[in-house]
């Protein structure tokens, strides 16, 4: 062999051992304090942005789940274009001073109206240098306010932009560091989006906008946090998506399988 492709054979080695090296690498490095809510929740409020509200809200999808499932759950949303979590009052969102809740929700015998309080942030709040320390103050704030109403509260990370898989591990380890330094539960459904991606690289979860969910998107994130919350796969489902955008059944069942195998993984569960 000459010298020339010794070298050659050399540079093809060391890529694709560098390749191998990169696809090993794992998704997040903090492993998460808290891995479930202390009871499953029957009243859920979600509190986010348009990530929560794109093709008719997890909210939404969160009900249908609970109806084909014949769970008892109850969802609300509340949600702001862009927002991160210092644009939302919490305290009112959970607890209003006025009268219309009880046209809609009935207060337990521990006077909450929720009992789990999801708390999305804006998509690049916990990397961007910039914005950082305002998601760890208003996480903290907004963790202690729900704990105070009696409730229990939870993050929902969120996932790396169309094409830019790097943003994943990041984003990942800043959300559970938050939650840890909260006590407080970390929904993963980044690294659902991830895991997805990797078992088939041509599933579309995200708009061309390379930012916000798709339906399917918008379902994947949903399943996560429906087996989250409850503590059991979606394994069998009529429903495809609400909105008049239902996704076809196959496609359905491979983001509720990943979403199952997200949380397991996640939370160490058997």
């Amino acid at each position: 062999m000459s010298l020339r492709m010794k070298i050659v054979v050399a540079a093809l080695s060391l890529g694709l051992a560098a390749t191998a090296a990169s696809a090993a690498e794992p998704l997040y490095t903090v492993k998460p304090k808290v891995t479930s809510l202390d009871a499953v929740p029957v009243k859920i409020m979600v509190i986010g942005n348009s990530y929560s509200y794109y093709n008719c809200g997890v909210f939404d999808y969160l009900w249908g789940f609970a109806a084909d499932q014949k769970e008892d759950l109850q969802t609300a949303q509340a949600t702001i274009a862009g927002a991160d979590l210092d644009w939302h009052h919490v305290e009112s969102l959970i607890n209003p001073p006025g009268k219309s809740w009880s046209f809609i929700f009935k207060k337990d015998k521990q006077g909450r109206l929720f009992d789990a309080v999801l708390l999305q942030p804006n998509s690049m709040s916990p990397i961007d240098p910039r914005m950082v320390d305002n998601f760890k103050e208003w996480a903290g704030k907004h963790i202690k306010t729900i704990r105070a109403a009696g409730s229990e509260p939870a993050l929902v990370m969120t996932w790396a932009r169309k094409g830019k898989p790097e943003m994943t591990k990041p984003l990942a380890d800043s959300v559970i560091s938050v939650g840890n330094a909260n006590n407080a539960m970390v929904i993963p459904v980044g690294l659902a989006f991830a895991k997805a991606l990797e078992k088939d690289p041509k599933v579309n979860l995200i708009m061309p906008d390379n930012s916000h969910p798709t339906a399917a998107g918008s379902y994947l994130e949903s399943a996560v946090i429906y087996s989250a919350l409850m503590k059991h796969p979606i394994e069998k489902s009529n429903y495809l998506g609400g909105c008049e955008k239902p996704l076809k059944p196959e496609l359905a069942a491979f983001l509720r399988d990943i979403a199952w195998q997200t949380v397991r993984d996640f939370y160490g569960w058997k």
